[in-house]
């Protein structure tokens, strides 16, 4: 019987300056069933959030989410959960207007054993 593999940042990203487009750091996956993104942001923002996979860390795809996450000018916070075949993910910001601090907590984990 296999154990599960788990991946947990707690600092995927912390402090990340919303007043503009931030991608964060590729993270291999492999392994893994799920990964959850946990988004919290302050101050007056405006943009998008994306999730991003590749399998060569090269070629990436932003992934079609069932729901629309975007910041609309006040702080809140997001969760995104990604079932994916890819071996890289990562988390992608796009600024449209306005400023604020992000802070994002990464987990991964399969499913199986």
């Amino acid at each position: 019987m296999g154990s599960k593999r788990v991946i947990d940042y707690d600092e995927y990203l912390v402090a990340g300056d919303m007043s503009g487009t931030l991608t964060g750091d590729s993270t291999n996956i492999m392994h893994t069933d799920r990964v959850g993104y946990q988004i919290l942001y302050t101050g007056a923002p405006n943009g998008t959030f994306s999730v991003e996979v590749s399998n060569d860390e090269t070629t990436w795809q932003a992934l079609v989410l069932s729901v629309a996450i975007a910041a609309t000018g006040s702080g809140d916070n997001h969760f995104i959960d990604v079932e994916t075949a890819s071996k890289f993910v990562r988390l992608v910001y796009t600024f449209s207007s306005g400023t604020g601090s992000l802070d994002v907590k990464l987990t991964a984990k399969s499913i199986s054993g």
